[in-house]
């Protein structure tokens, strides 16, 4: 176990920021100084360039953000080489002293309201955290829920079991049991539950946790196949599937977790193949309208549960026809609030499509529900301790879908043993948080902090604002996105994808005649933020 004393953390901040010096090379900019940090990253190379983070019981590294006076700016940066949320402060400048890029923040062209950020309370992800000491699955959950760390809102939690189980298993497993009376909840939700309950005892603010839940597949006696892999729900037992999941919910609610919103199924179009290996199961969007309109909703409803109802729960390509086709449905249409989209295909699909969608039904939201990197088939090795292109891949995903109308982004298994399980179908992945139960740690890879950078510093209820001046000659290397915060503060994120550095001036039209001058390091993920002109 790593015991870190006081006078080693204050060694290790003094190494680090000697070591990272050299990336600063190139013209001054407007001489912005270090501020000590609370906690650093204590680093473990894993090989050059990959780098993890490592916690214990006791320690973990934490940055508390801070307030910066008229005409400053703070700064947050992470790099390849292996800064982690160095945190700076400078001041604006009268002149830009680069050219190179421009960006220009206009508070003026205000888009959609941000809801929030977070991960996936996955049975796989409850049994990892399971294997550390108490003290340690603490730091881990403060790690992400806490104001010491990402300060997540959003938790997704399984109805009954994923291919991130260790078994394929629903909550009534016996065949034909029109009464549901052997229905009871796994072992797993016992640990789900108990985490939960922490992540809001640890959270400033634990009225904003939004929690929604979705299914993977009814009971398989319940489905035209019989099969928890593949098939469609029978309409004799639309009924009593709302039942079911009517059940879940009021079992939840027993131990104090109420859910925020709910979709109707995960990732419907598996359902239709029939050698599909994990849990899934069909919906159309007509019969996915009548489900939820005619049956889920009013069955919630009698039960007192007054839920944010989702469509789709899909790729990107779902989009827009999908939710067009269930909100030709018009109760449907009246219910659901927004659609749910996954980010698996976001590299072959256009996020043009989210513009249309947006534009079609601009009153209703469109959420991000799961991402993670390690699942495809090229990949060897679902795991790969500190690798940076994957947090690379999730910030650049980030900007991308926020930049067309998505209204949060959530993260799959919020934290994964070294193989990228347990997964009863053998369908590893990776997670931005790592487990290693022999030596009571975990690691937080380069993907944590790539989220981090922005849900820590764009809170709830931000609202996406105009940023130009990345060409398209640019925008594969360097990748921008800037927020007005309810805080008054002006947020921008941004990514160097490059192997260099890049000088970069920023001017707020609100702010006439001042710029922020800034090196953007080469492979680096930057926050920045400063008080917006009232």
């Amino acid at each position: 176990m790593l015991d870190i004393p006081k006078t080693l953390r204050e060694d290790f901040r003094r190494v680090e920021r000697v070591d990272d010096g050299s990336e600063s090379s190139g013209p001054p900019t407007s001489s912005p100084r270090l501020v000590a940090g609370d906690d650093d990253c204590v680093s473990r190379v894993i090989e050059p360039g990959a780098i993890v983070c490592v916690c214990n019981s006791t320690y973990c590294d934490s940055v508390q953000d801070v307030e910066v006076k008229e005409n400053q700016y703070v700064t947050y940066t992470s790099t390849k080489k292996g800064k982690r949320l160095q945190r700076s402060i400078g001041n604006f400048s009268s002149q830009p002293i680069s050219n190179e890029i421009i960006l220009t923040v206009d508070i003026t062209q205000r888009y959609q309201k941000i809801f929030g950020f977070g991960g996936a309370m996955t049975d796989a992800a409850a049994l990892n955290i399971r294997t550390l000491s108490n003290e340690t699955q603490q730091k881990l959950l403060e790690s992400y829920y806490s104001d010491k760390g990402s300060e997540y809102v959003f938790c997704r939690i399984p109805i009954a079991g994923t291919d991130f189980s260790t078994r394929p298993y629903t909550y009534d497993d016996v065949p034909d049991d029109f009464t549901l009376s052997h229905f009871h909840l796994a072992k797993e939700d016992d640990y789900k539950m108990d985490y939960l309950n922490k992540m809001k005892s640890v959270m400033s603010k634990p009225g904003n946790l939004k929690i929604f839940t979705t299914a993977w597949s009814a009971p398989p006696w319940m489905k035209n196949t019989d099969d928890i892999k593949w098939g469609a729900l029978k309409f004799e037992y639309y009924q009593r599937y709302a039942d079911y999941i009517c059940k879940f919910l009021d079992a939840y609610n027993e131990t104090g977790i109420k859910m925020w919103g709910i979709t109707t199924g995960n990732e419907p179009f598996n359902g239709i193949w029939p050698f599909f290996p994990f849990n899934s199961m069909f919906w159309s969007s007509k019969t996915g309208a009548i489900f939820s309109a005619n049956y889920l909703a009013p069955t919630l409803a009698k039960a007192g549960y007054n839920l944010v109802y989702m469509t789709l729960d899909d790729q990107r390509y779902g989009t827009p026809w999908y939710p067009k086709k269930v909100f030709e449905n018009e109760k449907a249409k009246k219910l659901f609030s927004g659609t749910a989209v996954h980010w698996y295909a976001d590299t072959f699909i256009s996020p043009l499509r989210l513009d249309e969608l947006h534009d079609m039904y601009p009153d209703k939201f469109i959420l991000m529900t799961e991402a993670c990197t390690g699942s495809t088939l090229f990949e060897e090795h679902k795991v790969i301790l500190g690798c940076w292109l994957r947090g690379e891949q999730y910030l650049s995903d980030i900007i991308e879908s926020l930049s067309h109308w998505i209204t949060g982004w959530v993260d799959w298994n919020l934290a994964l043993n070294k193989s990228g399980g347990p997964n009863w179908a053998n369908n590893f992945v990776d997670a931005p948080i790592i487990v290693m139960p022999e030596n009571d740690e975990f690691y937080k890879q380069p993907m944590y902090y790539a989220l981090y950078h922005v849900s820590k510093f764009v809170s709830p209820n931000s609202t996406r604002i105009g940023c130009t001046g990345l060409g398209t000659d640019m925008s594969d290397l360097v990748q921008a996105i800037a927020f007005s915060t309810p805080e008054n503060n002006i947020v921008l994120v941004l990514l160097n994808k490059d192997e260099k550095s890049y000088d970069i001036a920023i001017q707020d039209k609100a702010i006439p005649g001042k710029h922020i001058n800034l090196q953007l390091p080469a492979k680096s993920f930057t926050t920045l933020k400063y008080k917006a002109k009232t």
